[in-house]
């Protein structure tokens, strides 16, 4: 879910446990909310600033925070493929795109390390959960669990009403005006373009997390409770419930009983890519 949370001066303070799709598409009247920021009083304030900007054929930029809850934990990479480094490459992509935050972003450079740490504790549910939430919900590039935070800074628009000095294709300097119709504010139009390109990265490190666990089943439980808030309707499949062909146990042990490469593990991988299918 994506809303303007800032246009130049003017910030809204939005709780991103709480805010819903319907605040950011509708006014409480029942009117398109055109700025889509959740907080009325500050959206009006919006409107009037890019109203005036608009009068003057200028224009301006700000910042869109974009949260995903109820993500798994485990998604991402320690490295190479780090889940804030992929949501930053997409949405760094996207056009008057100027900067990325995640979590407490350049804030949390004004914190002490004790400070800024999210602590551990347990909740009611048995599971591991932070306190805070100034990790923004991703901790060495993997999902803990915890909501996604993430804000995405978009530049003015180029293309504006008055005069501006530039350079002719031969070499002369001259004036251009931009003609037609240009966006004082591409905030509201960003808000769609961040939640796309979040979803996409989101599905792909989900499909990749399972093409990576599903392929061999884990032996043993190492007893650890499991990280980050239940999600409605979850299931957390124990190893002994997880399928396996018939007369073997449940896993693949890749060593024969002579501590040399099994030769039929192929086969058991086989079988176990036509139960996925």
């Amino acid at each position: 879910l994506c809303y303007v949370k800032k246009v130049q001066d003017i910030e809204a303070d939005i709780d991103p446990e709480a805010v819903t799709l319907e605040q950011v598409d509708f006014r409480p009247d029942g009117e398109p909310n055109i700025v889509r920021c959740p907080d009325e009083a500050v959206a009006d304030q919006m409107i009037e600033r890019i109203d005036t900007i608009r009068k003057t054929g200028n224009s301006i930029g700000g910042v869109v925070e974009c949260i995903v809850r109820n993500v798994p934990s485990g998604l991402g990479s320690p490295v190479f493929d780090k889940l804030e480094g992929e949501l930053a490459k997409a949405c760094m992509s996207l056009p008057a795109a100027k900067g990325f935050e995640i979590g407490s972003g350049f804030g949390g450079t004004l914190l002490t390390g004790k400070e800024h740490n999210d602590e551990f504790y347990v909740d009611e549910n048995g599971r591991t959960r932070t306190k805070t939430n100034r990790s923004g919900g991703i901790q060495g590039g993997i999902s803990n669990g915890e909501t996604i935070i993430i804000r995405v800074a978009f530049k003015p628009t180029s293309t504006i009403g008055q005069e501006q000095e530039t350079v002719t294709r031969t070499g002369e300097e001259t004036l251009m005006r931009g003609k037609g119709r240009h966006d004082p504010c591409v905030l509201p139009r960003a808000c769609p373009m961040v939640e796309s390109m979040v979803a996409l990265v989101m599905a792909d490190h989900i499909m990749q997390q399972h093409a990576q666990c599903n392929l061999l089943a884990v032996e043993g439980d190492s007893g650890a409770n499991p990280l980050g808030k239940l999600v409605e309707g979850e299931v957390v499949p124990k190893p002994a419930e997880w399928a396996a062909p018939p007369g073997e146990a449940a896993g693949i042990n890749l060593m024969d009983g002579e501590g040399k490469p099994d030769k039929s593990v192929n086969d058991k991988m086989d079988w176990l890519a036509l139960e996925e299918n």
